[in-house]
């Protein structure tokens, strides 16, 4: 895969409609993309504080936030996401994959395959958004007010990582790298196969170092009846492990384990339980 450069992509996009970012900057159906910018000052700055990058054109990062629904619902020419998760998809991949071979060069074809996708993983990329509040910044529409699937939260992720890399210009790379492993640390070196592997893998390292086994918490439950989404956190003397999302409650423990699991393989018996004491 050969991967533009943030030029190319700017110059590319720059002749499409307005429903790719930063194409026009006057309105001709509602709020100009200016006016938008300084409108959501605040979800901005909160996004900047976020992500620990501060943008050079802000249009990149509202229309990272913003999600086609919402688009349907108010006039404004800033763009939604799409075009920009397209983006983090594969500059989140390139971070990953170099990362991994970097790290662990004599690692097979195969083995890489594996933990990449468990990192980039739309379950990893949304329990990332849920830790770090990055979920609540998203623009979406009413239909989408009460019930965000899954994946619509794991696209801003992805949305915001092909926002930087155009912000960034030339020290794009960098700056995406810095930014993957701000929001989702280092790859694993191992990968946990199935979430209920993983609670049980939790479970026994917990009791085995410190006598007892973890809390499983159900800290929100949104949507309507028939579509709910709940958010989960596993504690254990009231840290927080690990945060995940789900379907159901069950799934959301479920994810919930597998990102502490995935928070704590690299780090060693004596160190956790000097932390969780």
């Amino acid at each position: 895969m050969v991967l533009a450069s943030p030029d190319a992509l700017v110059d590319t996009m720059a002749n499409r409609p307005s429903s790719v970012p930063g194409t026009s900057r006057t309105s001709t159906h509602g709020r100009s993309v200016d006016d938008d910018v300084a409108h959501e000052a605040d979800r901005l700055r909160r996004a900047e504080g976020v992500l620990n990058y501060r943008f050079e054109d802000q249009r990149h990062l509202l229309s990272a936030l913003t999600h086609s629904s919402w688009k349907n619902e108010h006039r404004t020419e800033v763009a939604h996401n799409e075009v920009l998760e397209f983006v983090g998809d594969a500059v989140l991949s390139l971070v990953v994959v170099d990362d991994l071979v970097r790290t662990t060069p004599s690692t097979t074809e195969g083995a890489l395959t594996e933990r990449r996708a468990a990192h980039v993983s739309a379950e990893a990329l949304a329990v990332a958004a849920v830790r770090t509040g990055l979920d609540g910044l998203l623009r979406t529409g009413k239909s989408l007010a009460l019930n965000r699937p899954q994946n619509v939260i794991a696209d801003v992720v992805e949305a915001v990582i092909g926002a930087v890399w155009l912000d960034a210009g030339g020290h794009g790379l960098a700056a995406c790298r810095a930014l993957v492993l701000h929001l989702l640390g280092p790859p694993p070196t191992a990968v946990v196969e199935g979430e209920m592997h993983a609670k049980r893998v939790l479970q026994e390292r917990l009791e085995r170092l410190l006598g007892k086994a973890p809390d499983y918490r159900v800290v929100r439950g949104d949507g309507p009846n028939h579509a709910p989404t709940y958010r989960a956190e596993v504690c254990f003397n009231d840290v927080v492990l690990g945060a995940g999302v789900g379907n159901n409650k069950r799934l959301a423990t479920e994810a919930a384990a597998g990102a502490a699991v995935k928070a704590l393989i690299d780090v060693d018996d004596q160190a956790l339980r000097e932390r969780l004491q």
